[in-house]
């Protein structure tokens, strides 16, 4: 029986390496990190929006802290948070099915429990299917 060395042993068992978890392409747009090209898009239109009057400003990664009972639980990274002409605020979360996880889905919850009360505050999902985007409340 023969040996092999540890150098033919590596490359008979090499893996091959795996693509990204979500088959995403990271992008950078004015000095911003952006998770997709669709989130990157998303961007693009909200910029649009701006110019055009129809918002007064948004923000990126926007950091929510979660509180549960007076005790800090986690932070969440909300994608977009929008001021509009009249005053109230949309938190826009976007998403693809595939990057829908357990804790994002209790995170989102919290999210939404926070501003439950506040009626200026609307916090939804852009859910991105392939070339189609889906607003939801």
């Amino acid at each position: 029986m023969e040996r092999m060395s540890a150098k033919q042993f590596q490359t008979y068992f090499k893996k091959e390496k795996k693509g990204k978890k979500y088959n995403n392409r990271k992008l950078v747009l004015d000095n911003k990190k952006f998770d997709s090209q669709s989130e990157a898009d998303l961007y693009v239109e909200l910029k649009q929006q701006e110019k055009q009057g129809l918002i007064e400003s948004f923000e990126t990664q926007v950091k929510e802290e979660l509180f549960a009972y007076d005790v800090h639980i986690c932070n969440y990274y909300v994608d977009f948070k929008v001021y509009l002409p009249d005053g109230q605020i949309q938190y826009i979360e976007h998403k693809s099915k595939g990057t829908v996880t357990a804790s994002w889905r209790i995170k989102y919850k919290m999210l939404e429990a926070k501003y439950k009360e506040d009626k200026n505050i609307e916090i939804r999902i852009n859910w991105y299917r392939g070339y189609k985007i889906i607003n939801r409340k």
